[in-house]
Order: C-alpha cells, then sequence, then structure tokens
C-alpha cells in the first residue's frame, strides 16, 4: 500500500471531519478533538477545521444558539454554561453572552418553577419540610439559588391522599 501525500491526508482529514458533522451540528473543539482522536496532525486538523469553517460546516455561533434553545427547558443557565464550555468546548464569554441574551430571568423562573411542580408531584411531596428535596434536584440541574428559593415559594404541593367514605 502506498503512502498517502500531506495533501491526501489533508484531503482525508477534512472528509471525515464533514463525516462526523453530517451525523450531527459540532462545535469547533469536538470536532478537533475528534480528528485528534482518530490520529491526524495539527496541521491536518488545522486545514479540515479552516474548509468546514468556510463552507460554513462549522459556526460555533449558530451551534450555541441552537444548543441553547434545544436544551434550556431541560435546565438552568449554569448547567448550560457548564456543558457548553467545559463539555463541547466553546468559548466561555460567547457561551455566556448567548445565555445572557437567550435566556431572560422570567422564563428562567418559569422554568424553575415548572420543574419543581413536576418533581413535587412525581415524588407525592406534601409538607413544606420536604421542599429541600426539591431544591437540591433544582441545583443539580444548574439553578442559581435565588431562583430556586423563588420557585420553591411557588411550588404548589402535592395534596395528601384522601381516603374515600365508603357508604
Amino acid at each position: 500500500m502506498k503512502e498517502l501525500t500531506p495533501e491526501q491526508l489533508k484531503q482525508k482529514c477534512f472528509d471525515q471531519a464533514v463525516k462526523y458533522l453530517a451525523i450531527s451540528p459540532r462545535s469547533e473543539q469536538e470536532v478537533k478533538d475528534k480528528l485528534y482522536e482518530k490520529g491526524y496532525h495539527r496541521e491536518q486538523v488545522d486545514y479540515a477545521i479552516e474548509r468546514c469553517k468556510g463552507y460554513k460546516y462549522i459556526n460555533d455561533e449558530s451551534y450555541t444558539r441552537s444548543f441553547i434553545d434545544y436544551y434550556s427547558h431541560k435546565m438552568g443557565r449554569k448547567m448550560l454554561l457548564y456543558k457548553l464550555t467545559n463539555e463541547k468546548g466553546v468559548d466561555n464569554t460567547l457561551a455566556t453572552n448567548m445565555i445572557a441574551d437567550l435566556v431572560s430571568d422570567e422564563d428562567e423562573i418559569k422554568k424553575c418553577v415548572d420543574m419543581a411542580n413536576k418533581y413535587v408531584k412525581k415524588k407525592r411531596i406534601a409538607e413544606r419540610k420536604d421542599l429541600q428535596k426539591v431544591g437540591a434536584y433544582l441545583y443539580t440541574k444548574g439553578f442559581e439559588w435565588n431562583t430556586i428559593n423563588v420557585a420553591l415559594s411557588n411550588c404548589t404541593l402535592h395534596p395528601a391522599e384522601v381516603l374515600e367514605d365508603i357508604d
């Protein structure tokens, strides 16, 4: 089997990047990590990334926007920021600004209250003293404590089971 030329290796790296991006949109860092994992060298990866950007296959701003739109109903701002920056490799400033632009305080509180009510209903929480469990749950979902406190004060407790009298 003959050796590939540097240009052929760059093209192969680009083809691999396109194949990876065809499955799902990815951040620039995710694509880089995947290409390095496949054994490509920096020069080849840089070439592939720049070419993908030229074709607009990679755009961290639009990726961040769609990520926030998709996941904002499932998690709070802190969790969104963590996932974007630590797991997806998006620039911290970009992620912070996009979250601030796309997730309003009112939406955050409404989402937190909805999640709290759903959790209370699912776990059949009937007493105020058990709301700490709800607060802990919401904290793991990436909500700030001030938002959690507002949600808990607006939370509807699950009514205790009512036994019907049989006549």
